[in-house]
């Protein structure tokens, strides 16, 4: 009798054991079902997500080519320049803020070149001559400016001659973690960090006024859509000529559809003086050909966020660059 109740005391032992073991799998398997079928909401959320941010895309599009085919020029009181806009969807919410790529400084266009010399050194284009006059009218100093000019410049261009305090490969290739020059031109402002002089201190500085656009070597600043924010952009652009607080003043005095003509900007009596530079007032323009969605889109709990560069007129528009999770 004692032998037989220690054989049934070591099958319930084996019988707990083996009910333990089946409780565990199956808490395994449920723990493991669970975890796949939130990947799987999760995955169909930024997926529908996504759809929703480039639906806000089309949305830019449209709106921006009524914009551009109602008015000849493109000015702040046009559809395209409502901030903070929302629209609600299903399980979620699409945002969207379109902004003037020619109302910022166009990095790229330092990529031109001259042929006229100074000291047997080529001389600074207008656009890097430019660039360093917006660098001042931030508050650095003209010397620190003038360089940090010829090394974006020699970063971006397409030869291998440093400029006077520029730098090349040689100078990226002795670094810690050595790299070389790009020789061509930025697709997302974030890239100057890698540019020497660049700090992170100077390009927060500046990165609210500076932008680049794919593909456009040169700078025109569209006078209808800075905003007085970035009134130094036109001081620095004037090579200083005029203070910052005159560039507001100029803002200010802005028609509030925007000016019909250039020569309407260059009437204003603090810089008549400036218009008989017809290269300088080249680098000046009332429309706009490129622009910058910044969307987002929320379905549940997951967020997606879109950049797109958008480039046309009237006619079309293509959306040239897409830039996902956000940049600054």
């Amino acid at each position: 009798m004692i032998k037989q109740s220690k054989q049934r005391g070591v099958a319930l032992i084996v019988v707990l054991l083996i009910v333990a073991m089946v409780a565990i799998i199956a808490t395994n398997i449920t723990s493991r079902n669970q975890l796949s079928v939130r990947r799987t909401i999760n995955v169909a959320q930024y997926d529908q997500a996504f759809w929703y941010a480039i639906s806000a895309e089309a949305m830019a599009k449209k709106v921006l080519k009524q914009d551009l085919e109602d008015s000849d020029t493109v000015h702040r009181q046009q559809y395209w320049a409502q901030a903070d806009v929302v629209f609600p969807v299903d399980k979620g919410q699409i945002a969207g803020e379109i902004s003037d790529m020619q109302a910022c400084f166009n990095v790229n266009s330092l990529s031109q070149t001259t042929t006229e010399l100074v000291n047997g050194r080529p001389k600074l284009p207008l656009p890097a001559t430019q660039f360093k006059g917006l660098l001042i009218a931030l508050g650095m100093d003209e010397f620190a400016a003038e360089r940090l000019a010829h090394t974006l410049k020699d970063y971006i261009d397409d030869d291998m001659t440093a400029g006077a305090y520029g730098a090349e490969d040689a100078e990226y290739e002795s670094r810690n973690v050595p790299y070389r020059a790009a020789n061509t031109l930025l697709s997302h402002k974030s890239e100057l960090r890698s540019v020497m002089g660049f700090s992170q201190d100077i390009y927060l500085k500046i990165a609210p006024y500076i932008c680049a656009v794919p593909g456009m070597t040169t700078q025109v600043l569209n006078v209808n859509t800075v905003t007085v924010e970035h009134a130094a952009l036109i001081a620095g652009m004037l090579d200083n000529k005029i203070s910052v607080g005159e560039a507001e003043s100029i803002i200010n005095q802005r028609p509030g559809d925007g000016y019909e003509s250039t020569d309407e900007f260059w009437a204003n009596s603090s810089i008549s003086s400036l218009a008989s530079d017809a290269q300088l007032k080249s680098s000046f323009g009332i429309t706009s050909s490129y622009f910058l969605l910044e969307a987002g889109a929320k379905v549940d709990n997951a967020i997606f966020r879109l950049e797109s560069v958008i480039k046309g007129d009237g006619t079309s528009l293509e959306v040239l660059s897409r830039q996902f999770g956000g940049q600054k």
